[in-house]
């Protein structure tokens, strides 16, 4: 096999595993939080800005953290901000900006729903072993988790 047909060989397996990852992931926060990985996703985000020291974050900023479009990012905060996990208001330096915040309520569901995360690829990985899958790619996931634990 040539070097580029090995290169999209292992770029498809890797692009499936993480749809099973990514599909596992969604399962598990459905079922415990409600919730769906964007909405997981933007909260991350979010904590991490705040964690960055900034505090808030600008809409267009969640939008590029989250690899949503500005319309479908609008959609995710009206969404959070009914479930009351977000607050917005409109920034006082820029009137055409709005800022959004994390509430208490969104910091639990953090905290409940990283383990979930973990447990999600932990699964799919220990199904990768059982299926004898390519083990370069099981030697990355696992090393993989060990660093999110650790993280």
């Amino acid at each position: 096999m040539s070097d580029d047909a090995t290169l999209i060989t292992q770029w498809n397996r890797l692009t499936r595993v993480h749809r099973r990852i990514e599909s596992r992931m969604e399962r598990h926060l459905h079922r415990h939080l409600g919730l769906g990985v964007s909405e997981f996703y933007a909260l991350r985000t979010l904590r991490e800005s705040a964690r960055a020291g900034t505090g808030l974050l600008y809409l267009n900023d969640l939008a590029g953290g989250i690899g949503l479009s500005q319309s479908a990012t609008s959609r995710l905060v009206t969404r959070l901000q009914d479930r009351g996990l977000i607050t917005t208001h409109t920034s006082p330096r820029d009137r055409r900006s709005v800022e959004i915040e994390l509430t208490a309520v969104a910091h639990d569901v953090l905290r409940l729903g990283t383990p979930l995360l973990h447990q999600a690829v932990e699964e799919v990985v220990r199904q990768l072993g059982a299926e004898d899958a390519d083990e370069d790619l099981l030697r990355y996931l696992k090393g993989s988790t060990d660093d999110a634990a650790h993280g």
